[in-house]
């Protein structure tokens, strides 16, 4: 049941983005490195369990979701101020971001209280 409210979560915020209810400020972001584990997003990250998954390729790539509902996103971050930017097709999603003993913790710059972790993958 988790599983289904992350969706619906995350299917609303594409929502709401995408019509313009949110405001989305510019920000300076740094482009993502080309060469594998340049950065520490690069990899795969699990929530609670691992049905739903986030995947950051080094190319600036990456999917999240559990089958068969997967989103392709192209990734950004500016690292000094602990932002991720994520675009799904027109619509950009904008997150602080921190990453801790292996876990990533997505707090949203755009909803109030939406904030989600996720654990590294071993091997990725």
């Amino acid at each position: 049941m988790r599983h289904f409210k992350h969706l619906a979560v995350v299917l609303l915020l594409v929502i709401f983005v995408g019509c313009g209810a949110l405001g989305i400020g510019g920000s300076h972001v740094t482009a993502v490195p080309s060469e594998p584990g340049d950065h520490p997003l690069v990899g795969v990250w699990e929530w609670t369990t691992d049905t739903y998954l986030y995947i950051f390729n080094a190319d600036g790539s990456g999917s999240r979701g559990a089958p068969p509902l997967i989103q392709q996103f192209t990734w950004q971050v500016d690292d000094a101020a602990g932002h991720l930017n994520l675009t799904i097709g027109n619509t950009t999603e904008l997150w602080y971001k921190a990453i801790e003993n292996n876990v990533l913790t997505i707090n949203s710059r755009q909803i109030s209280a939406m904030r989600y972790s996720y654990n590294r993958r071993a091997g990725s």
